[in-house]
């Protein structure tokens, strides 16, 4: 167990945003602990600016009595701390060796062996997750592997009053089905085959509007599709927002190539929103029977989604099973309570 004095924890993560921010966030309601936190890099792509902050890992590590490292690439470059160190590393979807191939793929497995030898203890979110490293890594890595699933708190579906303000601010009226997508505009995330399929339903004569929150290479062919459509498809760009949008909507949609355990669609699940998800693993194990799933890549599978989705019948009764699914399953005391766990272990030396 932890001393009962307040135990110091050093998250590194490899941005600001995203998941593993939300994640970091989540594990602050853990009791008796202190956590500060440290970014590698201030975005994505600066790649060169991660290496030279890994650099000083090791010596800030020295303060904390536990570090705990988010996704293989931060993991990756902070081998030496987690060998030398008590520590915990997540992996968040395994988004590296998950996207690349040939030598690269090779590169990638490499360092995921050196980091699941190296760590103390190595959370997986998702049972595919656990089942691609025991794969890649052997099964003699099984013992230092834990499944913990994403969490979030549980949340009330909005009122009338709260749609309506919320639609209000958007620009989108009473009477049209709206359709939500949230993420980075990257082609693993696939924002096109639902902006696709949204045009495709609008086009029909459906009263379906699909809101694209979010920014990245892709943001120009959806923007040109905004155009194209008359606004069936809005691009809105990066938001902050997320909950207003979410009041604003009937449904999510994520139709990304790969994805670890989205906290969007738990978030919209939360909030007894209907999820459209791509077959994805982790979007498969966390909807369930509680959503649609479409094949990724498959527009026209999307197209047959948002038509189902334009009965009120339908998303309301897909609605209240997400929300009881999330209720049950993936409460953020629960993710937070076996962290606690894993870490108290290590610290008791049982790691």
């Amino acid at each position: 167990m932890p001393p009962d004095v307040c135990t110091a924890v050093l998250h590194v993560l490899p941005h600001p945003g995203g998941g593993g921010e939300t994640y970091a966030d989540a594990l602050t309601l853990m009791d008796g602990y202190r956590f500060d936190r440290v970014f590698l890099a201030s975005g994505p792509e600066a790649a060169l600016d991660a290496l030279r902050s890994g650099i000083g890992i090791p010596l800030r590590a020295r303060h904390f009595d536990l570090v705990h490292v988010h996704g293989e690439v931060a993991a990756g470059i902070c081998l030496p701390t987690l060998a030398l160190r008590r520590s915990v590393v997540t992996l968040h979807g395994l988004n590296l060796f998950r996207r690349t191939t040939g030598a690269a793929h090779a590169a990638a497995r490499v360092n995921l062996r050196l980091v699941v030898r190296a760590a103390t203890a190595t959370i997986c979110v998702s049972n595919s997750e656990r089942a691609d490293v025991v794969q890649a890594v052997g099964r003699r890595s099984e013992r230092r592997l834990a499944v913990i699933h994403n969490g979030v708190a549980a949340a009330s579906p909005p009122t009338i009053a709260d749609r309506k303000r919320a639609r209000e601010v958007v620009g989108v009226g009473e009477s049209e089905v709206v359709g939500l997508f949230v993420g980075s505009l990257e082609a693993h995330k696939d924002p096109l085959a639902a902006a696709r399929a949204a045009a495709a339903v609008a086009a029909e004569g459906g009263a379906l509007r699909l809101l694209v929150a979010g920014d990245g290479p892709l943001r120009g062919d959806v923007e040109q599709l905004e155009q194209a459509t008359d606004g069936a498809v809005r691009a809105l760009g990066f938001r902050t927002d997320i909950q207003t949008l979410l009041k604003a909507s009937d449904f999510l949609v994520l139709p990304s190539l790969r994805e670890g355990f989205s906290y969007a669609v738990l978030e919209a699940m939360a909030s007894a929103l209907p999820v459209v998800v791509s077959d994805a693993p982790g979007n498969v194990e966390a909807v369930g029977d509680a959503g649609i799933v479409v094949g990724r890549g498959d527009t026209d599978g999307f197209v047959v989604a948002f038509r189902r989705l334009l009965d009120a019948g339908t998303r309301r009764r897909l609605g209240e099973r997400a929300h009881e699914r999330v209720r049950r399953d993936f409460g953020v005391e629960e993710m937070v309570g076996r962290t606690r766990e894993i870490y108290g272990r290590i610290l008791a030396g049982r790691g």
